[in-house]
């Protein structure tokens, strides 16, 4: 189907009839937008609109999808020809219909995906902590760049994102030497949360010594658009874990609780 003269075609025939595009539209139940776009040739009508409109326009459906009316008596050939035009019409109505349902879908998942996005703080605050907890993204993304700071020995990073960050590089670069290192830091969205008025953060931190590998947790807290983290552990007079996580623990502990 050529849209434009198929277009052309139902101009003229509604002009005949001295019909509006409006008044057409009401007969096709359709608006008369769909109408106007039609004999701009911009769109063809849907498949199931075609008899109704020829109807409207007492025109034959092969006229309307030749774009053309018919001199004479059909020619067998023609005939022929014209039912395959409509197959290949069917066809591409068919492949429109399907890639506009593939793109709505996206759509449709990307809306979910941006609604779940806007929904996680909420239920985190409200199911995790004391309530509405918006700032919990901010506070991750702080906390996220705190861990990749940690993890890379980077003291411009270390000091940008975190508060009273004084001596922590120099601290981790002491605890390196004594083949103590951070292999991996990882910001836990999940537990970020607004708690006791504080919005917490946590990291996973991965340290190796030697052979060994350790997984320990780092409470903080986001103030003042950085994270100040907490001690790992308090040791006392009994501990017997390794010698160097008290010193860890001392030199991430930037949280001044004043």
């Amino acid at each position: 189907m050529n849209n434009e003269a198929t277009g052309a075609l139902i101009r003229t025939l509604r002009k005949e009839k001295k019909l509006t595009q409006k008044e057409l539209a009401q007969r096709l139940n359709v608006t008369d937008r769909a109408v106007s776009k039609w004999e701009r040739g911009l769109c063809a009508p849907d498949i199931a609109l075609l008899e109704p409109l020829a109807q409207a326009l007492d025109v034959t459906v092969l006229e309307l999808i030749s774009g053309a009316r018919a001199q004479a008596e059909p020619h067998p050939e023609n005939i022929d020809s014209a039912v395959k035009e409509v197959l290949r019409y069917s066809e591409q109505e068919l492949a429109q219909k399907k890639k506009t349902m593939h793109k709505r879908s996206l759509l449709t998942v990307v809306c979910v995906c941006l609604a779940l996005l806007l929904a996680l703080p909420v239920l985190n605050g409200t199911v995790g902590g004391d309530g509405f907890a918006w700032r919990c993204i901010p506070a991750w993304l702080c906390a996220r760049s705190a861990a990749r700071a940690l993890e890379n020995y980077d003291k411009e990073g270390i000091e940008r994102c975190i508060g009273n960050a004084g001596g922590v590089y120099e601290a981790l670069e002491e605890l390196r030497e004594q083949d103590v290192l951070i292999r991996d830091a990882r910001a836990s969205f999940s537990r970020t949360r607004l708690d006791d008025m504080f919005l917490f953060t946590e990291l996973e931190l991965t340290v190796r010594q030697g052979q060994l590998t350790y997984l320990l947790t780092c409470r903080g807290t986001w103030r003042n658009g950085k994270v100040e983290l907490m001690e790992i552990c308090a040791p006392d007079a009994q501990y017997d874990g390794p010698a160097w996580l008290p010193q860890l623990s001392e030199a991430l502990s930037t949280y001044d609780p004043g």
